[in-house]
């Protein structure tokens, strides 16, 4: 299941899509599918994915995500309303 989760590094947020997976011998069992780079910058480049789905990029669309997906990112990020299991800061 994959979940979007703020990091604060450097005096700003991140945002960054991970998955959790089995790793063996690791104590982080996340995976960072996707870095959306800086919270400001992400949601205006969803939002211009939105308008434009050919601008979605190719990484995520092989992962089989879809409108649908960036309609629930776009949602959380603009509500700032983030499920404990989708982000935890």
């Amino acid at each position: 299941m994959a979940y979007l989760e703020r990091i604060y590094a450097k005096g700003r947020y991140y945002l960054y899509l991970k998955e959790y997976a089995v790793r063996k011998h690791y104590v982080n069992t996340n995976v960072i599918i996707y870095r959306f780079g800086r919270l400001e910058n992400a949601l205006m480049d969803m939002k211009k994915w939105r308008k434009d789905f050919d601008l979605f990029p190719e990484k995520l669309k092989k992962q089989g995500f879809n409108n649908e997906d960036l309609e629930k990112w776009i949602n959380t990020l603009k509500t700032r309303y983030i499920r404990k299991e989708i982000v935890n800061n």
